[in-house]
C-alpha cells in the first residue's frame, strides 16, 4: 500500500474534493448555486457538516494508525 505522498493521483483527488466541499459550504459562488438550483444552507448546519467531516477524517486516521501499530504494516513480496 502506498502512502499519500507516493500516490499523487489519490492525493490530488482528495485535495480537489476538499476544496470543492469548502467552496460549496462557504457559498463562494452564488452563480453556481443559482445555476444548479442549490438552496442556501443555514450557518449552524454548515458548522455541523464541517465538524462531522473533520471528526470523520480524524477518527479514520486514528483507526488507521491504531491498526498499523497493532497489526504492523504489510510489505508486498515481489516474485523474482
Amino acid at each position: 500500500m502506498e502512502s499519500l505522498r507516493e500516490n499523487k493521483p489519490l492525493l490530488w483527488s482528495l485535495v480537489l474534493s476538499a476544496l470543492a466541499l469548502l467552496g460549496l459550504l462557504s457559498g463562494s459562488s452564488p452563480e453556481f448555486n443559482e445555476h444548479f438550483g442549490l438552496v442556501e444552507i443555514p450557518t449552524e448546519f454548515k458548522l455541523v457538516i464541517s465538524e462531522v467531516l473533520v471528526a470523520d477524517f480524524l477518527l479514520a486516521l486514528a483507526v488507521d494508525r491504531t491498526l498499523q501499530v497493532l497489526l504492523g504494516s504489510s510489505k508486498l513480496k515481489v516474485p523474482s
